[in-house]
């Protein structure tokens, strides 16, 4: 691909821009729980996060509202904490790969950039008050608002629609394999992030 080819660089936010632990949450929780099965923080991971089934998956499709979230949770789980003390637990897990947003600067005003996400209102609320490269990006692509989480086509799809280019002059950059490989299957150009040098050289070459 040439460098004047590629009209739009599309981000992944969650381990590529931040870095992040979910486990720090099932660790913190565990502490509050009444109920025996979590005080063993893995049961509150995998009952949070499993992939297939985990309870935050509705949460991050938009199908519950941040109030129905945290009541869910606080009678599942039998948690002894308000809303209030609840929040800072959930969203302190974010850290900022400075490199990387640093490639985000390089581009702004260059190519339009688009960030596509899987994450929930408390979280995007959070890292939107705290780390400014995220107001960088021209469009945010999120799962709570489109209703689809990737490795879903359509969420893959709603980026099409707002670049407005056909999917080859768009570059996908996601940490997940199994994002990619459905962002390849569409057309797109992807880069499965590895490493901070691997990106680098991947994207040295559309720099003007």
């Amino acid at each position: 691909m040439t460098r004047d080819s590629l009209e739009v660089i599309l981000f992944d936010l969650g381990n590529v821009i931040l870095p992040f632990n979910h486990f720090q949450i099932a660790e913190k929780l565990s502490r509050f729980t009444e109920k025996e099965e979590f005080r063993d923080p893995r049961k509150i991971f995998s009952y949070l996060f499993d992939f297939q089934n985990g309870a935050v998956n509705p949460y991050e499709i938009g199908q519950l509202s941040t109030e129905e979230f945290f009541l869910s949770l606080k009678k599942e789980l039998k948690l002894s904490l308000p809303f209030e003390e609840f929040k800072p637990i959930w969203n302190d897990i974010f850290w900022e790969n400075l490199e990387v947003s640093e490639m985000v600067r390089s581009f702004k005003g260059k190519k339009r950039l688009g960030l596509l996400s899987n994450t929930n209102p408390l979280h995007f609320e959070y890292v939107l008050s705290k780390f400014p490269v995220i107001r960088l990006f021209d469009r945010w692509i999120l799962s709570h608002e489109v209703g689809f989480k990737k490795p879903a086509r359509e969420i893959f799809e709603r980026a099409i629609e707002w670049a407005g280019v056909s999917p080859d002059k768009i570059l996908f950059i996601d940490d997940m394999e199994s994002h990619v490989a459905v962002a390849s299957s569409l057309g797109f150009r992807t880069h499965h992030f590895i490493s901070i040098p691997m990106l680098k050289e991947e994207l040295s070459g559309f720099l003007i």
